[in-house]
């Protein structure tokens, strides 16, 4: 008969949760089922070290995984990862400092921006939207932005276009694994699909209802309900099976699912007779939420020449120009999310978010900005690009991305924060803090390897190689785009000059690079508000030509030439 312990950790809407668990669970396993948030990354196969946490109590000994991310003095302080860590007996748990969940930075949406469409409408898509012409007598409609790491539920005056609230949180499938790949592999367990499935509508379904108490607005007088997502999201949400985005050639079960009714996709706390839609996919990997970013950024095929990113893991990247609208998607991996880096982490409390220089060669120190302004803990996607970026200047990284010790004064500030490390030579971003024995497990110092800086290069040269590509395609320079817009929190909080300056983006001196906020989450708005811009973006969806890199005969040349961090 299998033993059974109790397993004290924290737990929602409550400080902590006794559980039942059995013997040889590992902790990550035990809270999964007792519904406790953990943010795990790598799906628990410990290779990203994220999921730390303090533990006491009945614990089998250290595996070779947490012995490769954890130091001697952590392991001393009890630190475990919770993928890795088996239950042996009685045991507590408790979060390793601040909750990178609870403060994760999540766009909501641009602040300056106006209306959702440009002028007032009451009028709902049907199983015809474009033939329906009678107004609802609800006013209200609800925009959903089903993120791969967030998802953001929107409420807009359907009379006025307007934008009255907006709430986010992190989607709770990203327990099974940051990158999309994982999930499609989660989903093909058994019972895996209708997981994932009631994870993110049961969040997405709790955010609408926080809109709702937080406005006053009645359930009964929303009518209407939007979503864009990338296609994995889309299909996930609906629970329709998704392996076949998962191998070559990475189709969509399906692209358009028109309209139904609310409670159909999995949403209760509204009029049970709203009517729900998802936009229209693209194709495999260029999802709704690509053509919501072309619906806000005014893209057809007369636009003048733009370029619009969406950098995250799965880059969406699309061009206007010369009467076409081209889009493709670039496998940037998770490193923009802080994955497979050695101290990265989300955009939350801690991560360090942007870096410069200070002072004057040959004398440079660095100098950073972290969110919440308390100690580092780690250091997000866009910390990454500017940390890289000003140590180029500097000229201790090279254009291939090699630390040269050599090109710096001895006695430069710089110079003393290299440090030899488990892997070889590391850069020391922050100075070093005592946080265990405050009860923070976070790194002694955070650090910069050239594993790291491996890391984003190739992530750096997908997105670089898409956008290259779709040029050549389109038949113009780079030199001809007159706009490059850059969507979603990653492309808000990007420090644009360095970006040029490492090569993430094209060298386009005629161009105004300008963030374009969470487009698809004012897309989805958009859609919900306006007829016109519902019937637009459905136009779009055929108009859209979608370019398979793999297809390319130079799509690797490109990428290698990417890799430079140069301009080029």
């Amino acid at each position: 008969m299998t033993e059974h312990f109790r397993l004290s950790m924290p737990a929602p809407g409550a400080d902590t949760q006794v559980q039942l668990v059995r013997a040889g669970d590992t902790v990550m396993d035990a809270m999964a089922r007792a519904g406790a948030s953990l943010y795990a990354p790598c799906a628990g196969r410990g290779i990203c070290g994220k999921c730390r946490l303090i533990a006491e109590g009945g614990l089998a000994a250290p595996t070779d995984a947490e012995r490769d991310h954890l130091t001697p003095r952590e392991l001393a302080a009890g630190v475990r990862l919770a993928c890795q860590a088996r239950i042996t007996g009685d045991a507590a748990v408790r979060a390793a400092g601040a909750d990178a969940a609870s403060s994760a930075r999540i766009l909501l949406r641009d602040e300056n921006s106006g209306p959702a469409h440009a002028g007032p409408s009451s009028i709902a898509p049907q199983s015809e939207p474009e033939a329906h012409t009678q107004p609802r007598p609800a006013d209200f409609g609800v925009a959903l932005d089903i993120g791969t790491t967030t998802l953001v539920a929107y409420l807009v005056d359907r009379g006025t276009g307007l934008i009255m609230d907006a709430v986010g949180a992190l989607n709770p499938q990203a327990a099974h694994g940051a990158d999309l790949i994982s999930r499609i592999v989660f989903s093909e367990t058994p019972g895996g699909l209708n997981k994932l499935r009631q994870e993110v509508t049961e969040s997405a379904d709790g955010l609408v209802r926080t809109l709702l108490q937080r406005s006053g607005v009645p359930s009964a007088d929303v009518s209407l309900v939007s979503a864009v997502g990338n296609t994995c999201m889309h299909h996930l949400f609906l629970g329709i099976a998704a392996e076949s985005l998962g191998v070559i050639p990475y189709t969509a079960a399906v692209l358009d699912t028109g309209t139904m009714l609310a409670r159909t996709a999995g949403l209760t706390c509204i009029n049970p007779e709203a009517i729900f839609f998802f936009l229209p996919n693209i194709a495999g990997f260029v999802g709704s939420d690509a053509l919501a970013v072309a619906l806000v950024a005014g893209m057809d095929e007369r636009s003048r020449p733009t370029l619009a990113i969406d950098i995250g893991t799965n880059g969406e990247i699309l061009l206007a120009a010369d009467g076409r609208i081209l889009a493709c998607s670039a496998a940037a991996g998770p490193a923009f999310e802080g994955v497979n880096i050695s101290c990265g982490m989300i955009a939350a409390e801690g991560a360090i978010d942007w870096a410069g220089l200070a002072g004057a060669p040959p004398r440079y120190d660095i100098e950073i900005h972290v969110i919440g302004d308390v100690q580092p803990r780690g250091i997000c996607g866009s910390g990454l690009i500017s940390i890289v970026a000003a140590l180029r200047r500097a000229e201790l990284i090279s254009e291939a991305g090699a630390f040269e010790p050599e090109a710096l004064d001895r006695a430069s500030p710089l110079a003393r924060r290299l440090v030899i490390g488990p892997s070889g030579l590391e850069f020391v971003v922050s100075d070093p803090v005592d946080a265990i024995s405050r009860g923070h497990a976070v790194p002694a110092r955070v650090s910069l390897t050239q594993r790291d800086i491996r890391e984003l290069q190739l992530a750096k040269a997908a997105i670089r190689a898409g956008s290259e590509i779709l040029l050549e395609e389109a038949g113009i320079s780079a030199a001809d785009l007159e706009r490059i817009v850059l969507a979603g929190a990653f492309g808000t909080y990007l420090d644009k000059s360095a970006a040029q300056a490492m090569g993430l983006l094209p060298r386009a001196p005629r161009a105004r690079i300008a963030p374009l906020g969470n487009a698809a989450g004012e897309g989805a708005a958009m859609a919900v508000a306006d007829p016109d811009a519902y019937r637009e973006a459905r136009r779009l969806a055929g108009v859209v030509e979608h370019v398979e890199l793999a297809a390319s005969a130079k799509f690797m040349q490109v990428f290698a030439d990417s890799m430079l961090l140069t301009e080029l």
